[in-house]
Protein backbone atom coordinates (compact mmCIF):
# COMPACT_ATOMS: atom_id res chain seq x y z
CA UNK A 1 0.00 0.00 0.00
CA UNK A 2 2.84 2.40 0.79
CA UNK A 3 4.20 2.18 -2.72
CA UNK A 4 0.86 3.32 -4.16
CA UNK A 5 0.75 6.35 -1.91
CA UNK A 6 4.01 7.60 -3.40
CA UNK A 7 2.64 7.43 -6.94
CA UNK A 8 1.58 10.79 -8.24
CA UNK A 9 -1.46 11.24 -10.39
CA UNK A 10 -0.92 13.13 -13.60
CA UNK A 11 -2.04 16.71 -13.25
CA UNK A 12 -4.90 17.72 -15.48
CA UNK A 13 -5.00 21.11 -17.12
CA UNK A 14 -7.67 23.42 -15.78
CA UNK A 15 -9.71 23.10 -19.02
CA UNK A 16 -9.52 19.30 -18.74
CA UNK A 17 -10.61 19.44 -15.10
CA UNK A 18 -13.61 21.60 -16.04
CA UNK A 19 -14.60 19.23 -18.84
CA UNK A 20 -14.34 16.14 -16.59
CA UNK A 21 -16.34 17.89 -13.87
CA UNK A 22 -19.07 18.94 -16.31
CA UNK A 23 -19.28 15.41 -17.72
CA UNK A 24 -19.53 13.90 -14.26
CA UNK A 25 -22.24 16.40 -13.32
CA UNK A 26 -24.20 15.47 -16.48
CA UNK A 27 -24.36 11.84 -15.40
CA UNK A 28 -27.06 11.08 -12.90
CA UNK A 29 -26.90 8.27 -10.37
CA UNK A 30 -26.85 4.83 -11.99
CA UNK A 31 -26.19 6.24 -15.45
CA UNK A 32 -23.46 5.11 -17.83
CA UNK A 33 -22.03 6.58 -21.01
CA UNK A 34 -23.37 5.17 -24.28
CA UNK A 35 -20.79 2.95 -26.02
CA UNK A 36 -22.15 3.50 -29.53
CA UNK A 37 -19.62 5.28 -31.73
CA UNK A 38 -20.05 9.04 -31.54
CA UNK A 39 -23.00 9.15 -29.11
CA UNK A 40 -21.41 9.83 -25.69
CA UNK A 41 -24.76 10.42 -23.97
CA UNK A 42 -25.35 9.28 -20.41
CA UNK A 43 -28.32 6.96 -19.93
CA UNK A 44 -29.84 4.52 -17.49
CA UNK A 45 -29.01 0.99 -18.75
CA UNK A 46 -32.23 -0.32 -17.21
CA UNK A 47 -34.18 2.00 -19.54
CA UNK A 48 -32.03 1.63 -22.67
CA UNK A 49 -35.02 0.93 -24.92
CA UNK A 50 -36.42 4.36 -24.00
CA UNK A 51 -33.30 6.20 -25.18
CA UNK A 52 -32.74 7.78 -28.54
CA UNK A 53 -29.23 7.53 -29.93
CA UNK A 54 -27.71 9.04 -33.08
CA UNK A 55 -24.41 7.27 -33.67
CA UNK A 56 -22.03 5.83 -36.23
CA UNK A 57 -22.09 2.20 -37.33
CA UNK A 58 -18.28 1.88 -37.56
CA UNK A 59 -15.34 3.04 -35.43
CA UNK A 60 -13.40 6.26 -35.96
CA UNK A 61 -10.38 6.28 -38.26
CA UNK A 62 -7.28 8.29 -37.33
CA UNK A 63 -4.96 8.22 -40.32
CA UNK A 64 -2.14 10.70 -40.69
CA UNK A 65 -3.88 13.99 -39.82
CA UNK A 66 -7.36 13.01 -41.01
CA UNK A 67 -10.09 11.97 -38.61
CA UNK A 68 -13.31 10.41 -39.83
CA UNK A 69 -15.80 7.63 -39.14
CA UNK A 70 -15.22 4.42 -41.12
CA UNK A 71 -18.90 4.36 -42.11
CA UNK A 72 -18.74 7.97 -43.39
CA UNK A 73 -15.37 8.26 -45.21
CA UNK A 74 -16.57 11.26 -47.24
CA UNK A 75 -16.83 13.45 -44.10
CA UNK A 76 -13.21 14.01 -43.01
CA UNK A 77 -12.02 16.45 -40.39
CA UNK A 78 -8.54 17.61 -39.48
CA UNK A 79 -9.42 19.16 -36.14
CA UNK A 80 -10.77 17.27 -33.12
CA UNK A 81 -13.65 19.67 -32.55
CA UNK A 82 -14.74 19.39 -36.21
CA UNK A 83 -14.49 15.60 -36.00
CA UNK A 84 -16.72 15.47 -32.93
CA UNK A 85 -19.35 17.58 -34.75
CA UNK A 86 -19.80 15.03 -37.57
CA UNK A 87 -23.39 13.82 -37.04
CA UNK A 88 -24.12 10.13 -36.67
CA UNK A 89 -25.41 8.14 -39.63
CA UNK A 90 -27.66 5.75 -37.68
CA UNK A 91 -30.46 5.99 -35.16
CA UNK A 92 -31.15 3.49 -32.44
CA UNK A 93 -31.01 2.98 -28.69
CA UNK A 94 -28.07 3.71 -26.44
CA UNK A 95 -25.92 0.72 -25.55
CA UNK A 96 -23.68 -0.13 -22.62
CA UNK A 97 -21.90 -2.91 -24.55
CA UNK A 98 -18.24 -2.17 -25.35
CA UNK A 99 -17.37 -2.37 -29.02
CA UNK A 100 -14.68 -4.83 -30.05
CA UNK A 101 -12.79 -2.40 -32.29
CA UNK A 102 -12.55 1.06 -30.73
CA UNK A 103 -10.69 2.86 -33.51
CA UNK A 104 -8.88 2.25 -36.79
CA UNK A 105 -5.60 3.53 -38.17
CA UNK A 106 -3.40 3.22 -41.23
CA UNK A 107 -2.62 -0.44 -40.59
CA UNK A 108 -6.33 -1.29 -40.60
CA UNK A 109 -6.87 0.64 -43.83
CA UNK A 110 -3.98 -1.12 -45.54
CA UNK A 111 -5.13 -4.55 -44.37
CA UNK A 112 -8.60 -3.95 -45.85
CA UNK A 113 -7.02 -3.36 -49.27
CA UNK A 114 -4.39 -6.12 -49.01
CA UNK A 115 -4.63 -9.03 -51.38
CA UNK A 116 -6.38 -12.04 -49.88
CA UNK A 117 -5.56 -15.63 -50.66
CA UNK A 118 -8.48 -17.38 -52.28
CA UNK A 119 -7.61 -20.70 -50.67
CA UNK A 120 -7.51 -19.41 -47.08
CA UNK A 121 -10.94 -20.65 -46.19
CA UNK A 122 -11.49 -23.56 -48.57
CA UNK A 123 -13.78 -26.00 -46.79
CA UNK A 124 -12.97 -29.69 -46.49
CA UNK A 125 -16.58 -30.87 -46.70
CA UNK A 126 -17.44 -31.50 -50.40
CA UNK A 127 -20.95 -30.01 -49.99
CA UNK A 128 -19.44 -26.79 -48.65
CA UNK A 129 -16.91 -26.77 -51.51
CA UNK A 130 -19.77 -26.98 -53.99
CA UNK A 131 -21.64 -24.20 -52.15
CA UNK A 132 -18.54 -21.96 -52.32
CA UNK A 133 -18.12 -22.75 -56.01
CA UNK A 134 -21.81 -22.00 -56.58
CA UNK A 135 -21.61 -18.61 -54.85
CA UNK A 136 -18.46 -17.70 -56.80
CA UNK A 137 -20.05 -18.60 -60.12
CA UNK A 138 -23.22 -16.77 -59.15
CA UNK A 139 -21.08 -13.72 -58.36
CA UNK A 140 -19.79 -13.58 -61.92
CA UNK A 141 -23.23 -14.10 -63.44
CA UNK A 142 -23.39 -17.83 -64.24
CA UNK A 143 -26.93 -19.22 -64.41
CA UNK A 144 -27.37 -21.26 -61.24
CA UNK A 145 -29.81 -23.69 -62.86
CA UNK A 146 -27.05 -24.87 -65.20
CA UNK A 147 -24.65 -25.35 -62.28
CA UNK A 148 -27.25 -27.19 -60.18
CA UNK A 149 -28.18 -29.53 -63.05
CA UNK A 150 -24.49 -30.25 -63.78
CA UNK A 151 -23.48 -31.21 -60.28
CA UNK A 152 -26.80 -32.99 -59.76
CA UNK A 153 -26.11 -35.24 -62.78
CA UNK A 154 -22.60 -35.94 -61.53
CA UNK A 155 -23.95 -36.78 -58.07
CA UNK A 156 -26.52 -39.17 -59.56
CA UNK A 157 -23.82 -40.82 -61.69
CA UNK A 158 -21.13 -41.15 -58.98
CA UNK A 159 -23.18 -41.08 -55.77
CA UNK A 160 -20.42 -39.35 -53.76
CA UNK A 161 -20.15 -35.56 -53.34
CA UNK A 162 -16.38 -35.89 -52.86
CA UNK A 163 -16.13 -37.34 -56.36
CA UNK A 164 -18.45 -34.61 -57.68
CA UNK A 165 -16.25 -31.86 -56.17
CA UNK A 166 -13.16 -33.54 -57.65
CA UNK A 167 -14.79 -33.79 -61.12
CA UNK A 168 -15.82 -30.11 -60.96
CA UNK A 169 -12.25 -29.19 -60.08
CA UNK A 170 -10.95 -31.25 -63.04
CA UNK A 171 -13.44 -29.57 -65.40
CA UNK A 172 -12.49 -26.06 -64.30
CA UNK A 173 -8.74 -26.77 -64.48
CA UNK A 174 -9.25 -28.21 -67.98
CA UNK A 175 -11.28 -25.16 -69.07
CA UNK A 176 -8.70 -22.71 -67.71
CA UNK A 177 -5.85 -24.65 -69.34
CA UNK A 178 -7.67 -24.60 -72.69
CA UNK A 179 -8.23 -20.85 -72.39
CA UNK A 180 -4.56 -20.34 -71.67
CA UNK A 181 -3.58 -22.44 -74.72
CA UNK A 182 -6.04 -20.52 -76.90
CA UNK A 183 -4.50 -17.21 -75.82
CA UNK A 184 -7.48 -15.98 -73.80
CA UNK A 185 -5.28 -15.12 -70.79
CA UNK A 186 -2.50 -13.56 -72.87
CA UNK A 187 -2.12 -9.79 -72.47
CA UNK A 188 -2.69 -7.66 -75.55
Amino acid sequence: RAQFETCKRPQLLSSQRLRVASLMAAAGPGQVRCKNFGCNKFFDPAKAVETSCVHHRSPPVFHETAKYWACCPDRKAYDWEEFMKIPGCQRGNCSSVEKEKKFMGGTDLRSECAPRRLDDDVPVDPRKKLDKLRSGLEGIGVDMDIFDRSWGRLAAKHGDLGVVAGKMQELFVEALTNWEQDGVNCPD
